[in-house]
């Protein structure tokens, strides 16, 4: 099965919004066993979108549109849909009646212009919107399905699970099985990565393996296809091993998992309650660590303690230590970490204190140099870390760095393995 991904709206045309929406369908609809042929994107003109429409219909089993399918004069897509499809559009009543609820639920009247979303092909298929207003549909151009969804991306990701993608996983059309599996890594750079897969990297392999660098991480997917399952299971369980034995701990999750996420689960594995005390960072540590529900059990305090008098009286850093070395300092991380956790109670301190820039760098100190202190009753390490980029970066990876020292630390704990990671 072959398939088109179609974006449709001048805002993404022109580069005003990120089409986030065609990569994320091209990953699913792989894991379903279609194949792309191409992405193409096309402005709110009606004409150009039939074009685009019988143009892709004429070379794949199925098309796939995101986006125009709003209630205002711009949104041209239905109307398209039908011209290409030589279906006239109609009221769809169930439709209708759940826009209304919808507004309903608001305690807002529906406004008159609503009413177009509920017009649909003849003798389309409605896809159910549970996050909006605005219904999709399945409709036959030549001899290709059609589907079009929302360009709202939570919209359109609700309505692809719940309703496309059972739709395509029915149809009566040979594919081959897929198998997708995604390795998050974190301190390997991405040319350490590439040399370490070797020859699991070669183009025309299967599993076929990429890289792809985000958020100061590396993640290598791998993609194993087959005639059936079985086949595809022979082929991704030995090369999915070797990659595991290569990386090792550098490995921290796999799927939709961050960072924060796997220190959270073990955390919570081994038992360990962790307090924070951060300077550069600014709080950020805190903020991504309570992204994860339920780590309240955990995480019993973080202080942003960004002044010299800060550390001082909040986490008993000794004024003298400061004036002494600098409150960015291997002695000044670690008196924080100690500091954070006797305040607390905790099992155990995370700090981190820094020069962000782009000012207050100097040759001994530059800008992008971090300190993350841990403290344990076990005693205390500091690591030293040089980070480059701009103030928002360095501050995004030093967060990301203060995690990965906590994983690392839990991970040497006892029993991990029963852990997720």
């Amino acid at each position: 099965m072959k398939a088109v991904i179609l974006s449709i709206g001048d805002e993404v045309l022109n580069g005003e919004v990120a089409d986030t929406n065609a990569a994320w369908l091209a990953e699913r609809l792989l894991e379903l066993g279609v194949e792309i042929s191409y992405h193409t994107c096309v402005g709110d003109v009606e004409e150009h979108i039939e074009q685009s429409l019988r143009y892709a219909s004429r070379r794949v089993n199925l098309v796939v549109a995101t986006g125009g399918l709003g209630p205002t004069h711009d949104d041209l897509t239905r109307h398209a849909a039908a011209k290409a499809a030589n279906a006239p559009l109609e009221l769809h009543e169930e439709s209708l009646a759940a826009i209304e609820e919808r507004f309903r639920r608001y305690g807002r009247p529906m406004p008159a212009q609503n009413r177009i979303q509920a017009m649909i092909p003849q003798d389309a298929e409605v896809l159910p919107n549970s996050e909006g207003t605005a219904p999709g549909f399945i409709v036959c151009i030549g001899g290709a399905h059609a589907a079009f969804l929302p360009g709202v991306p939570r919209e359109m990701k609700a309505m692809f699970e719940k309703s496309l993608a059972p739709f395509i996983a029915a149809l009566p059309i040979e594919r081959r099985a897929v198998r997708v599996e995604h390795l998050h890594t974190f301190g390997v750079p991405e040319s350490t990565a590439n040399e370490r897969l070797g020859n699991l990297m070669l183009r025309g392999a299967n599993p076929l393996i990429g890289l792809r660098v985000s958020g100061g991480g590396v993640s290598i997917k791998l993609l194993a296809t087959g005639p059936d399952p079985a086949s595809v299971e022979r082929v991704m369980g030995p090369t999915l091993e070797a990659v595991r034995q290569r990386f090792g701990e550098a490995i921290f999750g796999t799927g939709a998992d961050t960072l924060e996420l796997a220190t959270a689960r073990l955390l919570e594995c081994h038992g360990r309650t962790l307090a924070i005390a951060e300077s550069c960072t600014g709080g950020l540590v805190g903020h991504l660590l309570t992204n994860v529900p339920g780590i309240s059990r955990f995480l019993l305090e973080d202080l942003v303690t960004y002044s010299n008098a800060a550390k001082a009286e909040l986490l008993g850093v000794p004024a003298e230590t400061i004036q002494a070395v600098g409150a960015v300092s291997e002695e000044v991380a670690r008196a924080m970490a100690e500091g954070v956790r006797k305040r607390a109670k905790a099992d155990i301190g995370l700090s981190t204190t820094g020069i962000a820039g782009p000012d207050g760098g100097s040759a001994e100190k530059p800008v992008g140099l971090v300190y993350i202190g841990l403290a344990t009753d076990a005693g205390t390490s500091v690591e030293r870390i040089t980070l480059v980029g701009g103030r928002e970066l360095i501050k995004d990876r030093a967060a990301k760095f203060a995690f990965n020292t906590l994983r690392l630390h839990l991970r040497k704990m006892g029993d991990w393995s029963k852990c997720q990671t």
